[in-house]
């Protein structure tokens, strides 16, 4: 009897399905109520139009609203501002077409709004256990293959510990479902190029440490 020790590895490239838009609508004015004011009207407006292009603004979280007092440093001394900040997040499918549309709308706007777009994978977790399955059987093969080469054969599995723990999936996220976004093209400039741009993808890997008892 002897052992056999292998370390297995899968690793799969997969485009990501999903996206959160982020929209920080935010203001610096000398008195509280006017920077707040000032935020709330731009956000609002902002809304109406999202609304009126078709989306339900109810699936629309607010992550982030606040109003803080800052100071600006000078030469002839400190200055006292108080800034605004509200933030929009929207989670969708991913939807070029959508991010797009959105985009116009921010540069149509007026408003100092910061525009961010993040991707993620709906199924990470049924993936990440896929490719658990797979490195065990690369390390059962490889096992096999050294063991052929003494002339012996794998009799069972000793032992198989991952190198660390795979993110957990967390299911039942709520994302707004929308098949179409649509803006008067006489008002809003469109992206009909950019439009047909695909999604970005990661590599998702997968190791396991494995010992097999060979005869």
């Amino acid at each position: 009897m002897g052992k056999i020790e292998v370390k297995g590895s899968a690793s799969r490239i997969v485009d990501y399905d999903l996206m959160e838009i982020k929209l920080d609508f935010h203001a610096k004015e000398k008195k509280a109520a006017e920077a707040s004011e000032k935020v709330m009207r731009e956000c609002e407006e902002f809304l109406g139009t999202l609304k009126k292009a078709g989306i339900d603004i109810s699936m629309i979280s607010l992550a982030k609203d606040s109003v803080d007092q800052t100071f600006d440093y000078h030469s002839d001394g400190e200055k006292e501002y108080y800034k605004a900040t509200r933030v929009l997040e929207i989670e969708s499918k991913f939807d070029m077409k959508m991010i797009n549309a959105i985009r116009a709308i921010v540069n149509k706007s007026d408003a100092k709004v910061g525009f961010h777009v993040g991707y993620s994978l709906s199924n990470e977790g049924e993936i990440m256990q896929e490719l658990l399955m797979e490195a065990l059987k690369n390390a059962k093969n490889q096992a096999e293959i050294m063991a052929q080469a003494i002339d012996q054969k794998v009799v069972g599995l000793i032992s198989a510990d991952k190198n660390a723990p795979a993110p957990e999936y967390v299911g039942g996220a709520e994302v707004l479902c929308i098949d179409t976004i649509s803006l008067d093209e006489d008002e809003y400039e469109t992206y009909e190029n950019s439009d047909e741009l695909s999604v970005s993808s990661n590599t998702y890997t997968e190791t396991i440490y494995t010992a097999w008892e060979i005869a």
